[in-house]
Formats: structure tokens, C-alpha cells, sequence
């Protein structure tokens, strides 16, 4: 190597300077670009996250984690960012559907969408994050969207209390089954939500919300409880 080196004018030791310079340089240009790029999601984690401190502490934690593991690499920042932030709100029992996150992140549309939901599978796998959220975890927020009376909210719960423990309602949206134990609490007192209203928040067709509320009156009508009295 020496012998070539020299023909160019360049002695052994100088190329191997210049390499292990070439090296470092590269090293701390790949430590800058990781530095701007975490400065960047936290950036998304604060000003779109709509959690409070803690929880977005929480977020920037599963963050990190997440470009340590290299799943960051070949995926969007802000894809990122969004999927540890409802990571972060489901691990906490705070109620956000995928579809709010996506709005909040502006990656509403089909493909966004869908991407998110997948980084949102492969970074719960890849963390151990695997709490799932229950219907229960939304029937707050969605009185609330709703403007419904807290005597809804009341109804809403006891109502899950006796119907939650079917074994019908597995493998069913959680913010599907929500949306129909509200709508039917509201009905219960005299506070009636069209479907339509009901399932933008539950974020749900109402062909969905109709069978779901099929499903809730077999269920009821096996507990004799079939006339909502």
C-alpha cells in the first residue's frame, strides 16, 4: 500500500490519517444528523401531542428507545413521534383513538394512516408495550364530545358493568363498543345522539354501529334485561 500511496505523492501513514480523520468525521456527522432528528421528534411530541408532561416524558422515552432499536431508520420521523405519543397516552389509560393521533400529526390520509398503524404495532412489539386499551377507557371522552349530561356518563358505566363481561364483545373495535353503550345510555336518558354524531367520535361506520347494537341487545336480552327499564 505504501509503494502505491507514494506514486501519488501520499505516504502510508498520511493515507491512514486521512482515513481514521475520514472515519471520525463521518461518525460525527452521523451523531449530529441522530441529534437533529431527536431534537425534531421531540419538537412533534410537545407541540402536538396534547399530553400532559409526564406522559409526553413518557413518549419521548419510547422515542428514543425506538431509534436506539433502529426503528426509526427508513421510516418518517413524525410516523414515529405519533406512534409513541398514542403508545405513551395507552400505556397511561388515556383514550386516543389512532385516527385522533393521525389527525393530530396531519397524517390523516389513507396511506399515513396505514403506515402509522404499522409503526404503531412494530414499535409496541419491538418496546414490550402491550397494554390494550378497553371500551371502559373511553366512555368519559366520549360523553364529553358529546355534550352529554354526566347522568349518561353514570348510565354509560353501569350499563358496561353488566353487559362488559360477554365473551361476544372480544375481537370487536373498542371505540366501536364505547360508542354504542353511549348511544344507548343516552337514549336510556333521554339525552339521544344520531348515529352519525356517535360514530364520528367513536370513529366507526354506523353499518358497524348498527350491528354492534344488534350484538348489545342479544346480550341484554340473555340477562333479562332486554327492555333498558
Amino acid at each position: 500500500m505504501g509503494s502505491r500511496a507514494k506514486i501519488h505523492g501520499i505516504s502510508g501513514k498520511a493515507l491512514r490519517d486521512w482515513r481514521r480523520r475520514a472515519v471520525i468525521d463521518d461518525r460525527s456527522k452521523t451523531r449530529s444528523s441522530r441529534s437533529r432528528n431527536l431534537v425534531k421528534a421531540m419538537q412533534f411530541i410537545r407541540d402536538r401531542s396534547g399530553l400532559g408532561k409526564q406522559h409526553r416524558e413518557q413518549a419521548a422515552a419510547f422515542y428514543r428507545k425506538s431509534a436506539e432499536k433502529g426503528l426509526v431508520t427508513g421510516r418518517s420521523i413524525q410516523g414515529v413521534a405519533a406512534a409513541c405519543v398514542y403508545l405513551a397516552a395507552r400505556e397511561a389509560g388515556i383514550p386516543r383513538r389512532v385516527e385522533d393521533i393521525a389527525e393530530a400529526f396531519d397524517m390523516e390520509d389513507d396511506m399515513k394512516l396505514k403506515e402509522l398503524k404499522r409503526t404503531i404495532r412494530l414499535v409496541s412489539r419491538e418496546l414490550g408495550a402491550h397494554r390494550i386499551t378497553g371500551p371502559e377507557e373511553y366512555l368519559d371522552k366520549f360523553t364529553s364530545d358529546l355534550g352529554l349530561p354526566p347522568q349518561v356518563l353514570g348510565a354509560a358505566n353501569s350499563l358496561w358493568d353488566r353487559v362488559g363481561g360477554s365473551l361476544e364483545w372480544q375481537g370487536k373495535k373498542p371505540s366501536g363498543v364505547a360508542g354504542v353503550i353511549i348511544y344507548k345510555s343516552a337514549q336510556m336518558r333521554g339525552n339521544a345522539r344520531t348515529q352519525a354524531d356517535v360514530c364520528a367520535v367513536a370513529g366507526v361506520s354506523e353499518v358497524t354501529l348498527r350491528g354492534l347494537l344488534r350484538l348489545l341487545e342479544r346480550i341484554l336480552e340473555r340477562l333479562g334485561e332486554s327492555s333498558f327499564n
